[in-house]
């Protein structure tokens, strides 16, 4: 019996099974972006453009009045076609890509640990049954993608260190990585660079010929998102997030501060060492970056992001994963595993992944550190198998003692995440539209108007689960960006009143709201008036009413 491709093998099976079982409902609820991105493949696919009316961008695309990475868009136009307007065709790109990460880790780890078999088997396993590996497999999260180009990626790199033919393919898959998430962007090419910078002897031991090919690839892929990055669309997303992107309350505290510090007694100039817009972004920057380096924020805690299907109270990874991290990691920064493994790389990629994330506003945000999504199974693995090879007391006890442990917290988590999180997160999970909605299809017809409450981008859930005409949602959004730019407000959902049709989005006034030829739909924000006619109440499993369609009919 092969033992690496016997874990390899279920490893795969796991995997397809914990991304692909009840896809289309768990989690409970759907995201915005997931119908946003879903509704603008179904435009692209009806009309050839996007829902605003533009021509599908190479770069990014427009999405409330923002932007995002076009490669998740693109790859959902085939499953929008295959299996309809519905969840399961939002999600099937990214739970399939989280597949073939697997695959990928894997392969990459062959190259990694030559002499260490069992870490490429292990390493996929623990991917396999990662929780934020699982989680961002199964919602349409452009991020989860990286999981599979990057590794994969690096995988062909190492590869061409030996054969230069195969770094076409590195080339192509960095290439279209940078198109997958905005931090992607950052990331990739300053790992590549670091690559060049550590291998410049195998990687020119030829000369530079062999090499051109693959810098010309890299660089087509590059040119459009560096325009992007500077002129485009990027470029908005990118000063709204980034931390130098100072807000007025920041640029008072700093002034503030340096206003009354003692140290002005002394001289302004001093205060001004002490007290400055330079001061303030090294302090940001470095508070995000060691947030991404705390081990609550990885084993207990997790992100502060519940939209995104992070649980809050529970780490990225297992708790039991935690001494296998830190021994591979001790090993890595020790030079202990030279013989093993090159160390260079995984400090070069723990280095930088981070910083992308780090350039922005808050720290904790588990999507913007995506770059490490197979980071830290792959150091597991390595510190497992290092581990299992020590000699000391009580060694088989002490193996399946932590085996049991480990079993079982695993399982806690899978119950915790496919039946327990509509209990415990309807609201940060978007939960109830799917039902909202189909309350109000069959009697819409009945009413003129339709007012929706405003928030969490409802045009775009209206749009998806209605399958809005694109070209009436078309011809909307060329009205709502000339009001957005004229009332000069960054993101739709901060606009007073839009309209979709006969949809009216906005904040509920009574009485002048109040008309028995509309129907209503509240989303928990609104006092409701008494005397309205309950249709029907999206309630959560606790009982809590988080939803309602009513009209003031008799």
């Amino acid at each position: 019996m092969n033992h690496p491709k016997v874990i390899l093998c279920l490893a795969l099976i796991l995997g397809i099974f914990l991304r692909l079982i009840s896809l289309g409902s768990v989690p409970a609820g759907f995201t915005p972006d997931e119908a946003s991105q879903a509704y603008t493949a179904y435009s692209i696919l009806h009309t050839g453009l996007d829902e605003w009316g533009n021509s599908p961008g190479i770069a990014s695309f427009k999405s409330f009045l923002d932007y995002k990475a076009p490669l998740q868009t693109y790859l959902m136009v085939p499953s929008v076609a295959i299996f309809g307007l519905n969840e399961f065709a939002a999600r099937i790109p990214s739970a399939l890509f989280g597949i073939l990460a697997i695959f990928a880790v894997y392969l990459l780890c062959q190259e990694l640990f030559p002499k260490t078999k069992l870490v490429a088997p292990v390493a996929a396993l623990f991917l396999a049954i990662s929780p934020w590996h699982i989680q961002f497999s199964r919602m349409a999260l452009e991020v989860n993608l990286t999981s599979f180009l990057f590794p994969l990626g690096l995988y062909f790199f190492l590869k061409g260190l030996r054969n230069h033919k195969f770094l076409i393919w590195t080339a192509i898959l960095f290439g279209i990585g940078m198109y997958s998430y905005h931090a992607a962007r950052i990331f990739l090419p300053l790992f590549s660079l670091a690559l060049v910078i550590i291998y410049w002897k195998q990687l020119f031991r030829d000369g530079l010929k062999p090499l051109l090919l693959p810098v010309i690839v890299f660089l087509i892929f590059v040119s459009p998102i560096a325009f992007d990055m500077v002129y485009g669309g990027s470029a908005k997303r990118g000063n709204d997030l980034m931390i130098t992107n100072f807000s007025l309350d920041k640029i008072k505290s700093i002034g503030d501060s340096a206003y009354y510090s003692e140290l002005k007694t002394i001289s302004p100039i001093v205060t001004r060492l002490f007290h400055n817009k330079v001061g303030s972004l090294l302090t940001q920057f470095t508070e995000n970056y060691l947030s991404y380096l705390s081990l609550p924020f990885w084993f207990t805690e997790g992100g502060r992001e519940t939209t995104y299907s992070v649980i809050p109270g529970r780490g990225l990874l297992y708790f039991w994963m935690l001494p296998l991290v830190l021994y591979g990691l001790f090993l890595i920064v020790t030079k202990r595993a030279k013989e093993e493994t090159d160390s260079r790389i995984f400090l070069v990629w723990l280095f930088l992944a981070i910083i992308p994330a780090a350039l922005t506003k808050e720290g904790y945000r588990p999507n913007r550190v995506g770059s490490l999504l197979c980071y830290w199974e792959i150091v597991a693995a390595f510190g497992f198998l290092n581990l299992l090879n020590l000699k000391f007391k009580f060694k088989k006890l002490i193996i399946t003692s932590f085996a049991v442990t480990s079993l079982v917290l695993t399982g806690f988590y899978f119950e915790d995440y496919f039946f327990n999180t509509k209990v415990t997160l309807p609201k940060s999970l978007s939960f109830g539209w799917r039902e909202a909605i189909g309350a109000i299809t069959p009697i819409e017809a009945n009413y003129s108007n339709i007012m929706v409450e405003q928030g969490t981008q409802s045009q775009s859930y209206i749009a998806f689960y209605q399958k809005i005409d694109p070209k009436v949602f078309q011809a909307s959004a060329k009205v709502w960006a000339t009001e957005v730019e004229r009332k000069q407000v960054k993101y739709l959902d901060q606009m007073d009143r839009y309209h979709l049709g006969k949809y009216i989005f906005g904040y509920f006034n009574w009485p002048e709201d109040r008309n028995l030829d509309t129907l209503y739909l509240w989303q928990g924000r609104a006092i409701l008036p008494e005397d309205r006619h309950t249709i029907h109440q999206v309630i959560t499993p606790t009982g809590e009413i988080i939803m309602e369609v009513f009209d003031f009919r008799k």
